[in-house]
């Protein structure tokens, strides 16, 4: 990606306060990103500016790019060596020191050990009257995550910064990855985070257009195709340097005919960089960082960490519904989930939350390709179709509300991380005539008025509310509606089934924010469960508190199928609601010409009897 470097790249950086800061007075400053954000780029900005002050005699520069291809390049090892060399050759004291390491090591016969290497370096640090050191180590997550490479850097650099050395200043540029954050999150003076940096997408979107409007074939593309080319990329991209560098490579060699076909084409350099990521995931992580990945795929809101982080506590089984593991939740959810796939997911602070997100969003789409399978091996295992992420997720969330008993109050439901989202949102992952019968299950288990379940998930998020007031009360109490309303209301075609099998009460009752379960079914366009209703004796001319019944209910949302079933059921199209219109002033109001036509043709043929 230095290749990627242009002219200007970086300047936000360079001329901003935090890095002024930490250029005169600070001692660490940790630049972090996701994937592909460009922090190589940036640090070879950082790079030339002090190289530009060494040549004047201003400061002197140490630089280490941790290699995963070099084993050289990947430990304190590797990275003391290269900075000793550096340093020597800037510096005739410095140069001294490593000639009495020479000299002490049979001149270069006998290879010094590590602590020697080290202390060697202390002493070059530790000089006095020199001018500012600046270390600028770049790539950290390159250096493989065990103990005999990552975590000896990490001391090494714990160690540097608590020389306490005024004139010594180290710049760490890495992914956020859980070992590294935990370690450097408390040293750093200044963080940089370039994934909420404005000037970082600016130098995006000038290295695009930069490079359309200069390369050899691309710049005799017509001005409408470059500006097209430019805008969708630059949206594309989302913060990454490596996904716009990849699809410039992919279009400078399309004909202006060959652009839009190109653009809908995964770049292949993308997809061996994000196999690579996963097969970087630990042996025994993948299933839980898969399930993380499902979570974040089909969530119907961005989940925060501690909402994610619950999905690492549940015990998920083959055949069997999961259970909630109370002494499974980690410690710190953020470290956890970073813990587990960091490098495929980026952490953001969004209205003062942390939530969590894939580094790109081409991510989602990788995963659920089907070419991922096709590849076979070990990454083909990351791979799932939405409706199993789905599944995942329901699971989840009625695990959660299962979970909960009738001691719970508006104080205790703050240790369930997951409680308000699962109450809000489970219905979108688990419709019933796709789940398997073990949601079913849980579904009767929530939806049964004798378990204390069900009054506690309508009182933390009650669906039938449209103020969406939660918790109004200090505990749960049983509702208004009955579990066949609120059934009927989701449509839960096998729940309502279950419900009016058993004989369930409030077949007629209007008690909801639609009245009765039929009216609500029609309300919400749910043909086979009105269907089911009347079937079981459903009243159709049953108003609701609105003063309609369930046939300006099928109108309104233009259910010509189900308005013919309720006027064969002997919906009235005479009454009047609250405000004194009939069904066919609805269907007049609402531009229901075929429901129009329906309700004269009824209206004629009662007349013919």
């Amino acid at each position: 990606m230095r290749k990627a470097h242009h002219g200007g790249t970086g300047t936000w950086l360079i001329e901003g306060d935090g890095f002024t800061e930490w250029k005169n007075n600070g001692t660490l400053l940790w630049i972090h990103g996701k994937p592909g954000s460009g922090k190589s780029v940036l640090c070879s900005t950082i790079i030339q500016e002090f190289i530009r002050m060494r040549e004047a005699g201003l400061a002197s520069i140490g630089y280490f790019y941790f290699d995963r291809e070099n084993t050289e390049m990947q430990d304190a090892r590797g990275l003391v060596s290269s900075l000793l060399i550096q340093l020597s050759e800037q510096s005739e004291l410095c140069s001294e020191i490593i000639s009495r390491l020479y000299s002490a090591h049979a001149t270069g016969s006998e290879q010094a050990g590590d602590d020697a290497l080290l202390e060697c370096l202390k002493d070059m640090l530790s000089i006095p009257g020199q001018g500012p050191i600046y270390l600028i180590l770049d790539g950290l997550d390159q250096s493989p995550d065990d103990p005999s490479a990552r975590e000896s850097v990490l001391d090494l650099i714990q160690l540097l910064v608590q020389l306490g050395h005024p004139h010594l200043h180290i710049c760490v540029s890495s992914r956020i990855e859980a070992d590294i954050r935990a370690v450097l999150r408390p040293l750093a003076s200044q963080t940089i985070c370039l994934d909420e940096q404005s000037g970082q997408a600016e130098d995006i979107n000038n290295y695009i257009n930069s490079f359309i409007k200069t390369n050899a074939n691309t710049s005799q593309w017509k001005d409408e195709d470059k500006e097209f080319v430019i805008k969708k990329v630059s949206e594309e991209a989302d913060g990454m340097f490596r996904w716009a560098h990849c699809r410039l490579n992919q279009l400078r060699r399309c004909l202006p005919e060959g652009i839009q076909q190109t653009l809908g084409e995964f770049p292949k350099t993308m997809e061996e960089e994000y196999e690579r990521i996963l097969l970087d995931i630990d042996a025994n992580k993948w299933k839980c960082a898969s399930r993380l990945f499902r979570c974040i795929a089909v969530a119907a809101r961005p989940l925060h960490v501690s909402e994610l982080a619950e999905f690492l506590a549940l015990d998920f089984k083959p055949t069997e519904f999961p259970t909630l593991e109370a002494g499974w939740r980690p410690k710190d959810p953020e470290y956890a989930v970073l813990a587990t796939c960091s490098s495929f997911i980026h952490i953001v602070n969004v209205n003062g939350s942390l939530v969590v997100q894939f580094s790109h969003l081409s991510m989602k789409q990788f995963l659920t390709s089907n070419g991922l399978t096709a590849q076979g091996g070990p990454v083909s295992r990351y791979h799932f179709p939405i409706e199993a992420a789905h599944d995942t997720v329901a699971q989840g969330c009625l695990a959660a509300l299962l979970h909960l008993d009738e001691h719970v109050n508006r104080s205790s439901i703050a240790n369930f991380p997951l409680a308000s989202y699962a109450a809000q949102h489970f219905p979108i992952h688990a419709p019933s005539q796709y789940a398997q019968s073990y949601i079913r299950n849980a579904l009767k288990h929530l939806f049964d008025a004798n378990k204390p379940h069900f009054a506690i998930w309508v009182w933390i998020y009650d669906v039938d509310d449209t103020s969406e007031q939660l918790m109004t009360s200090e505990t749960p109490s049983q509702p208004k509606a009955t579990p066949l309303y609120y059934a009927s209301l989701l449509g839960f075609h096998d729940i309502v089934q279950w419900l009016l099998s058993r004989k369930s009460s409030g077949l007629n009752d209007s008690v909801g924010y639609y009245g009765t379960p039929l009216i609500a079914a029609s309300a919400k366009g749910h043909y086979e469960i009105a269907s089911l209703l009347i079937i079981y004796r459903a009243n159709v001319n049953v108003n609701g508190p609105d003063g309609r019944t369930a046939l300006y209910s099928a109108i309104e949302v233009g259910q010509q199928g189900l308005v013919q079933l309720l006027l064969e059921y002997g919906a009235n199209t005479s009454y009047q609601d609250n405000s004194g219109r009939t069904a066919l002033d609805i269907a007049r109001d609402r531009g229901r010409k075929e429901i129009v036509q329906l309700l004269l043709d009824h209206h004629n043929q009662m007349l013919s009897f």
